[in-house]
């Protein structure tokens, strides 16, 4: 009878496991279709109060739980919204095809969820929520689930953005579709503490790990370079970029080096990704057991002490001695 108990319990701890790594991958579009029924439906009318309240009702109280997360995670409101819809009619043009055009992508998200899976045995698989955000982030996580500000993700070089800000203008002319952000969102569904930002438990250099960290795990799962500005520039200026962030990474301040957007300094935003990213990808290259490597740069725990040996053993610091 016992022995019977036992392989119950084995039977059903398998199916578990298996029902677990063989869960289907949610990749939810809803909120882009309610976003644009709002929009139609606002252009019938000047009184901004009833726009206000058209979008409120067609749109964020139909808010899937994923755009509800993404509302608060950045500070949505239907004022804002609003604001931004009439601020820049030609870029909302501009994007909408293109946010209509995720579907399409779906294949290609699936194929990177497996291709994590591989690489990373203890691999989370987290669901996918495509929204229309309010040009104020392209993508956060939470623990389960990326969701995407589609507007921001889906737009490239073709883009009309004219009438945004030159931060915004150099993200598009460098993206090239809506999967680089997905896999770098994919990378800190896998981190202990998520996508935590500046969260005060960690320094400037553990921050910069932990977003570089996400683009050096996007360029292993799509098997090509991370494209963007702060690329570009970072590969041009390494070693003097170097040399001032070493002198900062103990410290909390993070203005001169992420989510600065048009604040940066000199217009080079968020360079502190490309410091992370080459410290990551200098770890991993100086480790024999790749894989090994690539678990450890994910389940780092962000202290002031953990960090610190992560550069040390990355020995990216010896490249500029």
């Amino acid at each position: 009878m016992k022995k019977t108990i036992f392989l119950i319990i084995v039977i059903l701890t398998i199916n578990l496991s298996l029902f677990g790594q063989n869960k289907k991958t949610k990749i939810s579009t809803i909120d882009i279709d309610n976003f644009w029924v709002a929009y139609d439906s606002l252009q019938k009318t000047n009184d901004k109060t009833l726009q206000t309240k058209i979008v409120q009702e067609l749109y964020l109280d139909k808010a899937s739980i994923g755009l509800k997360d993404f509302m608060i995670a950045r500070e949505h409101s239907a004022k804002r919204h609003l604001e931004n819809i009439l601020k820049y009619p030609k870029f909302w043009i501009s994007v909408r095809p293109k946010t209509l055009e995720i579907n399409s992508h779906k294949k290609e998200i699936e194929k990177i969820m497996l291709r994590f899976k591989k690489l990373y045995s203890n691999f989370k698989q987290p669901d996918v929520y495509f929204t229309i955000g309010c040009l104020n982030s392209g993508g956060t996580t939470t623990k389960d689930k990326i969701l995407i500000g589609s507007e921001i993700a889906c737009s490239d070089k073709t883009t009309n953005a004219f009438e945004l800000g030159n931060w915004l203008q150099g993200v598009f002319k460098e993206q090239t579709n809506v999967i680089n952000m997905v896999a770098h969102e994919l990378g800190h569904t896998q981190q202990k503490n998520g996508d935590s930002e500046d969260d005060g438990n960690s320094n400037l250099l553990g921050y910069c790990i932990g977003e570089g960290s996400c683009d050096f795990i996007s360029e292993l799962l799509l098997k090509k370079p991370v494209i963007s500005p702060y690329m570009t520039y970072g590969k041009a200026n390494e070693k003097e970029l170097w040399k001032l962030f070493e002198k900062e990474m103990l410290g909390q301040e993070t203005k001169y080096w992420l989510y600065n957007g048009n604040d940066a300094p000199n217009g080079n935003a968020d360079l502190g990704y490309f410091i992370g990213y080459e410290i990551c990808k200098s770890y991993y290259n100086n480790s024999k057991n790749k894989k090994q490597a690539l678990k450890e740069i994910i389940e780092l725990e962000y202290t002031k002490e953990n960090v610190i040996k992560f550069l040390e053993k990355s020995k990216y610091s010896e490249k500029w001695k």
